[in-house]
């Protein structure tokens, strides 16, 4: 989808997808019951046809960037000022755990550790954290963000709440209950 068909603010799912169950699922439904059904997620999962989340995949040019990578670069600098990225963090899953052999959440610390370094040049950025109780490194993590930014950095205890904070964070309005 190019950049111009999208309206309003976007929110990036930044966390475990490896052995992180589908987490990614749950946070959509969440941010459309809480903000409508017109909310653009970006969501770097790679769904299979039968995944009730793969009929919202948007149409576009599979090619534009060589690389997921990129693309996901891509979104996640607009997600930090016009919208929110949302990183969560649960813990690896008991029933579907990581199976490469790789270590669990591998990619989620260096981009956790990218984002502190932004938000150290800009504060203003909108990105939010939040964790399960137990997820491997959870106090590192604090205590990097908080010596980084030289405050107290909120990182959310669930899902519902890390939700709450990304949509406050983004300035878009939540749906009265």
């Amino acid at each position: 989808m190019p950049d111009s068909e999208i309206n309003g603010g976007i929110f990036f799912l930044a966390g475990p997808i490896k052995g992180g169950d589908d987490w990614q699922k749950d946070c959509c439904e969440l941010l459309e019951q809480k903000i409508g059904p017109d909310v653009t997620i970006v969501n770097p999962c790679r769904y299979a046809e039968d995944h009730p989340l793969y009929r919202y995949k948007m149409a576009g040019n599979e090619n534009y960037f060589p690389r997921q990578t990129l693309w996901e670069r891509h979104y996640l600098a607009r997600a930090s000022v016009g919208g929110c990225i949302l990183f969560f963090c649960p813990c690896q899953s008991l029933t579907n755990p990581r199976k490469d052999n790789q270590p669990y959440a591998r990619d989620t610390y260096g981009e956790l550790g990218e984002w502190r370094g932004r938000l150290m040049n800009n504060p203003n950025l909108n990105v939010v954290v939040g964790a399960a109780t137990g997820f491997p490194g959870y106090s590192v993590i604090q205590t990097n963000f908080n010596e980084a930014l030289k405050t107290h950095f909120h990182i959310h205890v669930s899902l519902d709440k890390t939700v709450d904070a990304a949509i406050e964070k983004s300035h878009l309005a939540i749906i009265p209950e």
